[in-house]
């Protein structure tokens, strides 16, 4: 959001909403490290200085300083019960936007330098404004020294860390237990706090694994967290456009169109051969991505759902479906026909390019395995009706 002008907030007022060039009594400037044509003041103000530009036609430029916008974003902490802000400012760099903190700029530059993407510290305001972002408001607190601060101000509510927690993979496989969280945060290496968040279910995981209180492990309804409820889409519109919209049920769409997760009549599924933990193929030739964890670094839960497939033309006429897949951090290119033979007619070398598997279906977009054969490259090189 930009700078709300809703606040009665002096300092988001006067100074973060200030852009004119003239400077604020006793401003300094200082160049921001690894964006060369951009300073920060004292107060937080960002200044994108002068410089000549050459644009995409060759075309030469030269811009002015100028005082960069700031945007404000508001978030809820559920556990104070509060609105809370940030205040960000947006730089680039060569062709790419970077979105930063303006409390972490203005103390690395003019308080003391750190490592900026070290999280295990916030930058804090002494006089507990948000907005107040100038260098002499500002304090680095960890995470441990943020939350005294808060009880202290009696702004939050006490929270029991002393209760003893089992850890278990997001699989549900246990791992271990431990007589409080302060001992699960330091073998895991991880906050204690997002430990407890886990327990109550402000967050599925922490460190990468789930938590539970000691005794209470995961129920099946844990495993499958329960997905946000959107609007169900059925008709996979951008294949319907690319097929020039042919006249369709738009209630009840042709396999490739139809992202439905209720099975089709006589339709069958099986497992997509190298990935088949997370995905299915039926014999309609829609492809299911199954209720899974990601492998990331940050565990997240992707449920159940019908994947969009593509299309690729060789001409008006003769094209494929496809879909790409991320199995593990590798992408993996799935051609409806080739792996609709293979799982459903019979098996062949899929890493062998000189088997191409013909469709023959009319409409070609109503895929029927009747009518789907599988040749050498070489018979086909001018009709090139393949997956």
């Amino acid at each position: 959001m930009k700078l709300p002008t809703d606040i009665e907030d002096r300092y988001l007022n006067e100074v973060l909403a200030n852009r004119s060039l003239e400077d604020l009594p006793d401003e300094e400037w200082k160049l921001i490290e690894d964006f060369e044509n951009y300073a920060i003041s004292n107060y937080g103000r960002i200044k994108s200085l002068e410089r000549i530009v050459i644009n995409s036609t060759g075309g030469v430029w030269r811009m002015k300083d100028t005082i960069k916008k700031l945007r404000v974003y508001k978030y809820f902490n559920k556990q104070l019960n509060k609105d809370f802000y940030t205040v960000r400012g947006s730089l680039c760099s060569e062709g790419k936007d970077y979105g930063k903190s303006i409390p972490r700029l203005v103390y690395y530059h003019f308080v003391e330098k750190f490592d900026m993407e070290d999280r295990s510290f916030l930058i804090s305001f002494k006089d507990n404004n948000q907005f107040h972002v100038h260098a002499d408001n500002l304090e680095k607190l960890s995470v441990s020294e943020l939350h005294y601060k808060t009880m202290k101000l009696k702004r939050g509510k006490k929270r029991d860390f002393d209760r003893p927690v089992s850890q278990y993979t997001v699989e549900g496989d246990f791992v271990a237990s431990y007589d409080n969280m302060d001992a699960a945060a330091d073998s895991v290496g991880i906050s204690r706090t997002n430990i407890l968040d886990v327990i109550e279910k402000e967050h599925l995981t922490a460190g990468q694994f789930r938590w539970f209180l000691k005794g209470d492990g995961p129920s099946e309804k844990d495993l499958i967290p329960a997905a946000k409820k959107k609007p169900d889409k059925i008709l996979n519109t951008s294949v319907w456009n690319r097929l020039g919209r042919p006249d369709i049920d738009m209630n009840n769409p042709p396999a490739c169109m139809n992202l439905s997760l209720a099975d089709l009549p006589d339709e069958v599924w099986k497992p997509i051969p190298g990935i088949e933990d997370r995905f299915h193929i039926s014999s309609k030739g829609r492809i299911k991505r199954l209720n899974t964890w990601t492998h990331a670094k940050c565990k997240r839960f992707i449920s159940e759902h019908i994947m969009a497939l593509y299309l690729n033309f060789y001409s008006d006429e003769i094209y494929y479906f496809f879909v790409d897949l991320n199995y593990k951090g590798k992408r993996v290119q799935v051609r409806i026909n080739k792996y609709l033979y293979y799982c459903f007619i019979g098996e062949f070398d899929l890493k062998n390019r000189t088997n191409v598997v013909i469709n023959e279906s009319k409409p070609l977009w109503n895929i029927d395995l009747a009518h789907l054969s599988l040749r050498h490259i070489s018979s086909h090189l001018n009709k090139k009706k393949t997956e």
